[in-house]
């Protein structure tokens, strides 16, 4: 294992590879740079560890997705605050010497213009000046802001598997002996880094028998059995589960893949065969399985997912009782957040499994969480245009999105703030935080102002101009940053694993996918339908207050306009059945949706979709919206996903999932339904939960985010948060303790309607 005394020596190292194939094909640059990359990038297993797989990060990396500076990163990527700390450490020390000085602070330059963030934002057209915010969407206040990441893969770890690292090398060599010179690079750069992977194999196995040497008992077999299992796989495929995890683990780490995926698909059948043949216990497996979770919860970070249950498996019985294993795990894991746990549920499907589900939820769990295949199925096959075997392997990742797993991507990389939006319309372009023009007249596109407009339906057509004017720029930016992702590099890890990049000797952004798709993360929109329908009902239908007198309420965030506030608080909400708000949030749901939908032709690619997926992103951009017509004070949080906003669900349980169940699925990528129950809900041997989810299920609803508490224990959390270290919450597309939680996002969970 890589040790270095030299503080950013690896960061060095990897500039001057990269300088040197500078000009070199993009594949071969690539495989050059991640040899380099993965031959530092692993540490020494910890003494518990039942698989290797541990990496120390550095600071200057390629990757598909690189978290720092609070910014995403993609491609070739450095974090430049922690580079600058080292490098004022550097400075400090009088162990490093003038020259070495230097070279940190040229590396440091370098990239500042060379890294591919960068890169893509010196490409921005003219006319998106004064729309597109800025890269940090924790501090910029503005309606969109790019993210720049390659995510929502999952791999074919099937294939990987079947063929084994060098089975996947023989492949890709025989691939290049046939093709034509320009696609020779590709396969190589392929072949090169998968020799890189074994070379991190082969040193964890020297490692391990080292470590068996120097251990006795117990410890000396775990050590043992590790290096057996690098020592199989370093050349052969897996043939049990331990070895199958063991090379997955590697290479994900390797990859900076986060995405487990459908792990009962492609690892049910060594757990079968290894409980039939006598080589693991169940007891065994869990152990396996439950490090493997918490290597890859904590060398990757935030997102991981698995998925369990729904069509489309090879051998259900194997998957079902691999499911089970999961499960297993889940309880063993209850203080665990990551990987995500979800199952996908399906009238069909073998019932002990979703009891099982059920009772661990009951518990206080907030995973699995539940995906419908008979809504999501159809959906995605209408949503992403594709056949019905295709939309059975319909996966999600991070917060839910949705893409097709070994066969598409699903990166979102806009988010969309449209109370945002709403509130530039009533600005007439400015955004009154900046002073600032922003939207279609920043760019000199003619629209109306608001004293051009005479009814309601002029307003939302004018809601929907400045919609489409910032949706063309979520668009633009997915495309121009898989542009300039494309010109830059293969991801040739990503591409060894995905359909059918290596049969068509294209890299996946290159033509090489099956599906290339895209999402946008939308927010507020429910803010958004409540505040129009507020509008309609107080200056256009009742005529309590005319629309400048209302902006001049929002203005002053109600203070002084007491009465004002009340009219809008009791104007229809969306989560009540109610014909208007939800009529209103149907129509701008399906404009939203549509108009993004429309993207994928104008943008080169096989889908582009909205998602209505929110993480705790509704509070932070909240806090650049001023006060909203629907009541909603200046900076306090947005909408949650498409639930209704909190505390303002007052018809009931079933009013607020009719009102959800409106919302067409077929036209977006994955949407969050948060329900906070009480245990009551749980009770009994005929538990309300169960006719409740299928009826919900039944009506059209797709997925279900289930936080099972009691209301009291949330309030007292507030109060006393040493009483409560296990109260654990669903916040959106995340799981945490409420403690744990700001203040702003644990008033945002309190405030949701308890059933």
């Amino acid at each position: 294992m890589y040790q270095s005394d030299k503080l950013l020596e690896r960061e060095l190292a990897f500039t001057a590879c990269y300088r040197e194939n500078q000009n070199a094909p993009k594949a071969l640059r690539e495989s050059r740079c991640m040899q380099m990359q993965l031959s530092t990038y692993f540490k020494e297993p910890q003494k518990d560890d039942l698989i290797a797989g541990r990496i120390d990060r550095p600071y200057v990396v390629f990757a598909p997705c690189l978290e720092g500076d609070s910014i995403d990163k993609v491609g070739y990527c450095i974090d430049e605050a922690n580079c600058l700390r080292l490098a004022d450490a550097i400075r400090k020390d009088s162990a490093y010497d003038e020259a070495y000085q230097n070279r940190v602070e040229e590396m440091i330059a370098f990239w500042r213009t060379e890294n591919t963030n960068a890169k893509i934002r010196r490409r921005f057209p003219a006319f998106w000046d004064g729309s597109m915010g800025g890269d940090n969407y924790f501090e910029d206040n503005a309606p969109i802001h790019p993210l720049y990441r390659l995510a929502g893969v999952n791999l074919d770890f099937k294939k990987l598997f079947s063929l084994g690292l060098m089975g996947l090398k023989k492949e890709a060599l025989s691939y290049a002996s046939a093709a034509p010179a320009k696609q020779k690079p590709f396969y190589e750069g392929i072949a090169c880094v998968l020799d890189a992977i074994r070379d991190v194999i082969l040193s964890y196995r020297e490692y391990a028998l080292c470590q068996a040497q120097q251990t006795k008992d117990a410890q000396q077999t775990r050590w043992e059995e590790m290096a057996a299992a690098l020592t199989a796989i370093a050349d052969n495929p897996p043939a049990t589960m331990r070895q199958a995890i063991q090379l997955q683990c590697i290479y994900m780490l390797s990859a900076r893949c986060v995405e487990i995926g459908r792990i009962d698909d492609y690892m049910g059948d060594f757990y079968e065969k290894d409980l039939k043949e006598g080589r693991l216990s169940k007891k065994e497996a869990a152990a396996l399985l439950n490090n493997f979770f918490s290597l890859i919860e904590t060398q990757c970070g935030r997102d991981t997912r698995v998925i369990i249950g729904g069509l489309g498996r090879e051998h259900e019985k194997s998957a079902d009782a691999f499911a089970m294993l999961v499960m297993d795990v889940l309880e063993m894991r209850r203080d665990h957040f990551y990987p995500q746990i979800s199952l996908r549920y399906s009238k069909e499907m073998n019932q002990a499994l979703y009891d099982r589900a059920l009772q661990i939820l009951s518990e206080g769990n907030t995973y699995p969480m539940l995906y419908c295949d008979d809504v999501n199925i159809p959906s995605v096959m209408q949503a992403m245009h594709v056949d019905q075997k295709l939309a059975e392997q319909y996966s999600f990742f991070g917060c839910g999105e949705y893409m097709l797993a070994c066969h598409s991507i699903g990166t979102p990389n806009t988010a969309l703030n449209v109370a945002k939006i709403l509130e530039l319309v009533l600005h007439d372009g400015i955004n009154p935080a900046t002073g600032r023009l922003c939207g279609p007249k920043a760019a000199g596109i003619p629209v109306k102002g608001l004293s051009d407009l005479t009814c309601f339906a002029d307003l939302m057509a004018l809601l929907k101009e400045y919609l489409a004017f910032f949706i063309d720029l979520s668009g633009g930016f997915e495309e121009l940053l898989y542009q300039v992702c494309n010109e830059e590099a293969c991801f040739l890890q990503y591409s060894a694993l995905l359909c059918d990049c290596m049969a068509r000797g294209k890299a996946m952004l290159d033509g090489g996918l099956t599906h290339l798709g895209g999402t946008v993360e939308t927010y507020g929109n429910v803010t958004l339908a409540d505040s129009m329908t507020a509008i309609r009902h107080t200056v256009y239908d009742t005529k309590a207050l005319t629309l400048r007198q209302l902006i001049e309420a929002l203005s002053h965030n109600f203070a002084g306009h007491e009465e004002t506030h009340r009219l809008l608080l009791s104007a229809p909400k969306f989560g009540n059945d109610n014909d208007t708000a939800d009529g209103i949030a149907k129509e701008l749901h399906e404009f939203i949706c549509k108009t993004i939908q429309a993207q994928h032709e104008k943008r080169c690619m096989d889908s582009f979709l909205a998602v209505l997926i929110n993480n705790n992103m509704n509070v932070s951009l909240g806090r650049f919206v001023g006060a909203t017509p629907d009541g909603r004070r200046a900076s306090e949080f947005l909408s949650n996903g498409n639930s209704p906003y909190n505390g303002q669900d007052r018809e009931g349980l079933t009013a607020m999932l009719c009102s959800m169940c409106k919302m067409d699925t077929a036209i977006h990528a994955g949407g969050n339904q948060n329900l906070k129950v009480s245990r009551r809900m749980f009770a009994g041997e005929k538990p309300l939960i169960k006719p409740v989810l299928s009826a919900f299920f039944a009506m059209g609803g797709q997925q279900v985010n289930l936080s099972v508490v009691d209301q009291k224990d949330l309030e007292d959390a507030m109060e006393h948060p040493e009483r409560h270290e296990n109260l654990v919450v669903r916040v959106g597309g995340f799981t945490a303790r409420f403690i744990d939680l700001d203040k702003k996002t644990q008033q945002d969970v309190l405030s949701r309607t308890a059933y």
